[in-house]
C-alpha cells in the first residue's frame, strides 16, 4: 500500500518557530511529516488543495508561502521554502502551511496550489479531486480548516464562510475516501487543547 493523498490541519502552529520557543503540536507535526514523506516517496508532483478566502479563490499554480498575516516573518520559520520561490505570488494561510510542511518533509519537486472557491458547489471540488487522483504520478495534500466547530453556528459572515468551506472540504475528503483507504492519526494540541487529525489516503501500487 502507498500513500496517494494526505489531509493535514491548516494551523500555522504546525510550523516550527511560529509559537516562538514553545514546543506545540509536536505529535501532530510528526504525523504530518511522516505522512508527507511517505507520499513524496511515490509521486512526481504534488497538488496542494485548500478552500481559499474569497479574494484568493480560484487561483491555481505555483505559489510561495507567507506567514506574515499571522505576524511571523520568514526568519523565524523552522521550515525553509525551496529556493527560487521568492518571486511567486503569495499563497493564503492554509496553502502556506501546506507548502512549508512539504518543505519540512524534504519535498523539493514541483508543487501546484489549488485554492477552491467556497461559494461554488462542493460537488465541483469533488470532481476536481477525482480527476487529480487519476493523474499518473500526482499526489494530493489537502489542508483543512482549523476553525472551532462552533464557528459555523455563531451566525454572521464569518460563520457562513466556515460553513460553506467545511462543505467543500467534506466533499473533497469524501472523494478521496471513495477512492482510497483512510488511515487516521489523532493527537491533542498542547497549546489549543483540541484534537487534530492527519489522514493518509492509501491505495495499492499501480498494476495491482
Amino acid at each position: 500500500m502507498i500513500v496517494r493523498a494526505v489531509a493535514l490541519p491548516g494551523t500555522p502552529l504546525l510550523v516550527p518557530g511560529v509559537a516562538g520557543s514553545a514546543v506545540v503540536l509536536a505529535d501532530t507535526r510528526d504525523h504530518v511529516l511522516g505522512a508527507l514523506r511517505d507520499l513524496a516517496a511515490h509521486v512526481d508532483r504534488v497538488v496542494v488543495v485548500v478552500v481559499a478566502a474569497r479574494r484568493q479563490a480560484g487561483r491555481r499554480g505555483a505559489l510561495r508561502p507567507v506567514l506574515e498575516t499571522v505576524g511571523v516573518e520568514p526568519r523565524w520559520w523552522g521550515w525553509v521554502p525551496p529556493l527560487g520561490s521568492e518571486g511567486l505570488p503569495a499563497a493564503g494561510l492554509a496553502g502556506s502551511v501546506g507548502l512549508l510542511a512539504l518543505a519540512g518533509a524534504g519535498w523539493d519537486g514541483p508543487v501546484e496550489v489549488v485554492e477552491l472557491d467556497p461559494a461554488r458547489p462542493a460537488r465541483e471540488a469533488g470532481r476536481l479531486v477525482r480527476a487529480l487522483v487519476q493523474e499518473p504520478g500526482a499526489g494530493l495534500v489537502v489542508v483543512t480548516s482549523t476553525a472551532p466547530d462552533g464557528a459555523a453556528r455563531a451566525g454572521g459572515p464569518a460563520a457562513g464562510w466556515h460553513g460553506t468551506a467545511r462543505e467543500v472540504e467534506d466533499e473533497v475528503l469524501g472523494a478521496l475516501g471513495d477512492s482510497f483507504e483512510k488511515v487516521v492519526e489523532r493527537s491533542v494540541g498542547e497549546y489549543e487543547h483540541r484534537a487534530y487529525e492527519v489522514v493518509r489516503f492509501v491505495g495499492a501500487p499501480a498494476g495491482r
